[in-house]
């Protein structure tokens, strides 16, 4: 029988990941005094008592949009009857700090075949494609395997689509799309739904909650170790205060779903963050990220400034202290979103909101690209070249000189001396020979246990449920056991998603790391994985190659069938697997 063991992590990929794992659990952005500005902004007191008030129900709310249940009919209705129009993307004036004119960034237009989503018209589905008219090469050119994944970035730029936004603006500017839609979002997230997870679960204050007002250049954040009460916010929020919520994605099933699809898009940790803010008050100073930021505007106005970066903070990989308003300059971009509107600016660039006068602001700003460079995925190359070179070569085990310290190192730095020169030679020549043990695919496999770690949980469609133990499982019906019969040779089968699996294959074991068992919060538990037996790695690695088509079993190579049976078997008890046509059940 198959070996399917839980156990310790022992792979040299994982090795590497947990001995770099400081690097990825950067801390919270330190609080740095603030320089006070020049003219002093009295913060207006806003009486504004919020009462989250219920929403008429939709007929489709967001919860079915991402899970796939919504039906055709629902989908398709606004469509029917309309005429294409062409919808612009608003760009704003921009003021530019190196010129005294003001310049006009360059309009583009966007053809959109669906109106304006009336309140109860379903203006965007994140479900996989059933048709049959849809080919295999057109279902493989999804880069991430999940055309549900891919749909919820498509509503995200709505209308602008994908290639266009990586093209022009991904990592290079900001980016805003004016909809003037104010129901865009409706559902995805509210103030009632926030006070109802404040009431409802045991929230904690700098973890979970922050209450924080932005009062002549400093921020003044409010000290509470108690729990989080909704009358206290409320009274903090009456006096002027913001509130911030991390995480609301582990207690929202539809903003779940929104940043467990997007995680699978972007092959990078998707968070979220709440922001709400009292009409004409600010809760942050000036800073910038070290994350890509989507600001979706949900209830009210704010006005928003971004500036440029230097460029040595263009792209940041660590977020800034807070920053003086005297020392950014003048704004890049002033803009301001209405409910449905959309901001994207990439890490590095400075910004600052401000809830427009009379109204409170409520936002969601999701974050991606989190130490997901280049530069993260080298490191992981180049550390274990130097393990590799330094067990292989015996050049890499002697000892440096016992005087190195006489002329080397910075204070030395300008001076010149046979010492130094063959220091630096023999250095240089080693340098050059660890190069030739770099393997970018053992960095992937550290890199992509990294995403496996902090990623969401799969949320499920009912489709995916329906043809796996996720809901098509064992139960217990009218005093009666139901059970799904064993797998077969001729039934077909896949991966349920691929970007919540990683194989990672060594010399004499093989590990399949995993999202299944992962929580809600970002790396709250160890990263999870399961031990599989060799002799039927090349199964495996087959079904995540035909990803997202299925593969009848009998066709997965293999050398023992009752070996490769064994191991579908508890991978499809375990919910890895999913099959093409949904098992019946048995009674026992």
């Amino acid at each position: 029988m198959a070996s399917l063991r839980h156990s310790t992590p022992k792979v040299s990929a994982f090795q590497m990941y947990t001995r770099n794992k400081k690097l990825a659990d950067v801390p919270e952005r330190k609080v740095v005094q603030a320089k006070p500005v020049t003219e002093k902004a009295k913060t207006k007191k806003s009486n504004l008592d919020v009462k989250a008030t219920s929403l008429r129900k939709r007929k489709v709310d967001i919860v079915e949009i991402v899970n796939g249940t919504a039906s055709d009919d629902q989908v398709v209705k606004a469509k029917r009857g309309r005429k294409k129009k062409v919808v612009q993307e608003e760009i704003p004036v921009v003021k530019n700090s190196h010129s005294d004119d003001e310049q006009e960034l360059e309009a583009e237009e966007v053809e959109n075949e669906s109106e304006k989503a009336e309140e109860d018209d379903v203006s965007f589905c994140f479900k996989q494609s059933t048709s049959p008219d849809i080919s295999v090469s057109r279902r493989q050119t999804v880069a991430c395997g999940n055309e549900a994944a891919e749909e919820a970035f498509r509503w995200l730029l709505s209308p602008t689509k994908p290639e266009v936004f990586f093209a022009k603006k991904w990592e290079k500017k900001p980016f805003l799309i004016k909809r003037s839609n104010s129901n865009y979002y409706k559902g995805l997230y509210s103030v009632k739904e926030f006070e109802k997870t404040v009431d409802e679960h045991f929230l904690n204050y700098n973890s979970e909650i922050d209450v924080v007002a932005y009062v002549d250049g400093e921020r003044k954040p409010l000290i509470n170790d108690k729990r989080v009460f909704s009358s206290y916010l409320w009274a903090a929020f009456k006096e002027g205060y913001s509130i911030r919520m991390r995480n609301p994605q582990a207690y929202s099933k539809a903003l779940g779903s929104l940043c467990s699809l997007l995680q699978e898009y972007f092959s990078s940790f998707v968070g979220a963050n709440m922001y709400l803010t009292p009409a004409d008050t600010q809760g942050f100073p000036p800073h910038y990220d070290d994350i890509d930021a989507f600001i979706l505007q949900i209830e009210g106005k704010k006005l928003w400034k971004l500036y440029t970066p230097s460029e040595k903070d263009m792209l940041a990989r660590v977020s800034s202290p807070d920053l003086c308003e005297d020392d950014i300059g003048e704004p890049y971009m002033e803009v301001e979103l209405n409910p449905g509107d959309m901001l994207y600016f990439p890490r590095g660039y400075i910004h600052q909101a401000k809830a427009a006068p009379g109204m409170h602001s409520m936002h969601i700003t999701l974050s991606t690209n989190q130490l997901n460079t280049w530069g993260d995925f080298l490191e992981h190359a180049l550390t274990n070249a130097i393990e590799d070179a330094t067990e292989n070569d015996i050049e890499f085990r002697k000892s440096i000189p016992k005087d190195y310290l006489n002329y080397m190192g910075r204070i030395y730095s300008d001076t010149d001396s046979k010492e130094r020169r063959d220091f630096q030679k023999t250095a240089s020549s080693l340098i050059e020979k660890t190069l030739q043990y770099v393997s970018v695919d053992y960095a992937a496999d550290a890199h992509g246990i990294s995403f496996i770690h902090g990623s969401m949980p799969p949320d499920f469609s009912e489709k995916e449920k329906a043809h796996s133990v996720h809901g098509n499982g064992a139960s217990f019906n009218d005093g009666r056991v139901l059970v799904s019969p064993e797998l077969s040779p001729e039934i077909k089968i896949r991966l349920i998603r691929r970007r919540a699996f990683n194989l990672v294959v060594d010399v004499d074991e093989a590990k399949l790391f995993h999202t299944m068992y992962n929580t809600k919060n970002h790396k709250e538990k160890e990263v999870n994985y399961i031990e599989v037996d060799l002799d039927t790695v090349p199964a495996i690695v087959a079904l995540f190659k035909a990803h997202p088509d299925y593969v009848q079993i009998k066709d997965l190579p293999h050398e023992n069938r009752q070996v490769l049976m064994a191991c579908l078997q508890q991978l499809y008890d375990n919910g890895f697997l999913m099959t093409e046509e949904p098992l019946p059940f048995d009674e026992d």
